[in-house]
């Protein structure tokens, strides 16, 4: 009995150590194939011809948006200053050492702007995305059509209106869930924080944020450890989230949607763990094991974890180590007979 007893232990430690997660690892998040080393490297480099003007990361003369009038006797820093501004707000200068980490970094410019330049190719790149993206166009396209954003018939609402085309990261690649809400709410806030650039997609009156709500014990520290779209979108099984926004009586409003065994988080924002090593080089189960062991937004005391773990091993140990001594001493004494 206790021989079958050290089995079961045995093999659900093992169970535990290999076991799959209950979220899948996403694949490709963009439906693209990586491109070979030697490929990616001629596209860079003619990706820094475009760069050589169109940034200003180490680049003392980025291209400048033109201006109808400039100050008698010269252009001083101020306007220099201005230009550029400008020229960022109508995407002509982009930061390098974003892109430069984006995941289009590997793509050639040209494949969204074109060449030769033109007075129109301003005006080119929204329609580019479903060009590479085609895996997710039937999907997005009607998603959006259902959102808010596309009932509302928003002329100016585009891919760019939330994507920034030379910033665009894997969320995999930002480390942790905080990082990920972070980049992913700013898309959000964005327009619904700003007047200005609302003003620019609605005639309708910008929403208070805190007002709307209200009804959430303290709205800052939720919008810090989770994303917008986690409670404003309909939950979707695979990749990618859902680009369905609801309206905010359709919204998740219920505390153990997050905060039970079961969340929805664990679909969406915390699937991103799955690509985390669950074993280190020492051979031991890292945190991966210990997160899945609690309620998401539960505080947790990491000296706890650990001395739980220690615990554990130490009791199984001394379980193996108790029946593989009642086991030699067995053998010790038939062979004595």
């Amino acid at each position: 009995m206790k021989h079958a007893l050290l089995a079961v232990l045995a093999v659900a430690f093992l169970a535990l150590w290999g076991a799959p997660s209950p979220v899948h690892a996403a694949g490709n998040d963009l439906g693209m194939e990586d491109a070979d080393q030697e490929s990616t490297q001629k596209i860079r480099q003619a990706n820094a011809e475009c760069l050589s003007c169109h940034t200003s990361t180490d680049n003392p003369q980025p291209v400048a948006a033109p201006r109808a009038s400039g100050p008698s006797g010269g252009k001083t820093a101020e306007d220099d200053a201005k230009d550029e501004r400008k020229a960022r707000r109508m995407q002509l200068v982009i930061d390098g050492g974003h892109y430069s980490g984006s995941v289009h970094a590997d793509m050639s410019c040209k494949d969204c702007h074109g060449e030769p330049h033109t007075a129109q190719s301003k005006s080119s790149p929204p329609t580019a995305c479903p060009s590479c993206h085609r895996p997710q166009r039937g999907t997005i396209v009607p998603e959006v059509a259902r959102s808010v954003h596309g009932k509302d018939k928003l002329p100016a609402f585009t891919c760019y209106s939330c994507h920034d085309p030379h910033n665009v990261r894997k969320a995999r690649s930002l480390g942790a869930e905080r990082n990920i809400a972070a980049r992913d709410n700013m898309m959000c806030r964005s327009c619904h924080d700003d007047d200005a650039r609302y003003a620019l997609m609605t005639d309708k009156p910008r929403p208070d944020l805190l007002k709307a709500h209200r009804w959430q014990p303290n709205p800052e520290m939720h919008w810090a450890a989770v994303r917008c779209i986690d409670c404003h979108t309909p939950e979707k099984t695979g990749a990618q989230p859902s680009h369905e926004i609801l309206p905010k009586d359709k919204a998740a409003r219920l505390c153990v949607d997050c905060h039970s065994t079961n969340a929805s988080l664990l679909t969406r924002l915390y699937r991103h763990e799955i690509g985390e090593q669950r074993v280190n080089a020492a051979g031991f189960i890292n945190a991966y094991i210990l997160t899945q062991a609690y309620v998401v937004g539960v505080t947790r005391n990491q000296y706890l974890d650990w001395a739980s773990l220690i615990l554990l091993v130490v009791v199984i140990g001394g379980l193996a180590g108790h029946g593989l001594l009642r086991y030699v001493g067995h053998l010790a004494r038939k062979g004595r007979k």
